[in-house]
């Protein structure tokens, strides 16, 4: 998702002013050299697959299509947890339930009750989650039980 959040997070510095030295870029940690290797190389070998209509014919016939997704026992037991290192700080970001599923929906109906119920911030235009929602968000993402903090 680095593509997407880069471009999120550089919005949300200029609107919410992080001032000129933020910098931003994401990058996977393994504890594995090899295991970094093998994943880097699939995920290459995957969108290149899908790039070209004669090998995506072929990948259309043995992933999963459309409704096709994680069982309901996989949803309910996957996790993510993400740190962002940054300016002598740590910030976590953790949920339970499958990320590209559970975690995703708990996120877009927080998101939407924040519209429409919670006092924000009289900003209007192109704006991100953060800048349009800040901390509002952030308390209801961890009243739905997402972890959302901050250390030195």
């Amino acid at each position: 998702m680095a593509t997407y959040n880069t471009r999120v997070v550089r919005r949300s510095a200029v609107l919410l002013d992080y001032g000129p030295r933020f910098r931003y870029r994401e990058t996977s940690a393994y504890g594995n050299p090899v295991t970094a290797l093998v994943v880097t190389s699939s995920l290459g070998a995957l969108v290149g697959g899908l790039a070209f209509p004669p090998t995506r014919k072929l990948l259309d016939r043995v992933l999963p299509g459309p409704g096709e997704g994680p069982s309901e026992k996989s949803r309910a037991s996957g996790y993510f947890k993400m740190e962002v290192h940054g300016a002598g700080r740590r910030a976590t970001v953790a949920a339970k339930g499958d990320p590209g599923y559970a975690a995703t929906a708990v996120m877009m109906g927080e998101s939407a009750l924040c519209l429409a119920l919670d006092q924000l911030p009289d900003r209007f235009g192109v704006l991100t989650p953060a800048s349009a929602m800040g901390t509002a968000l952030v308390d209801r993402l961890r009243a739905a039980g997402m972890t959302l903090t901050v250390s030195e």
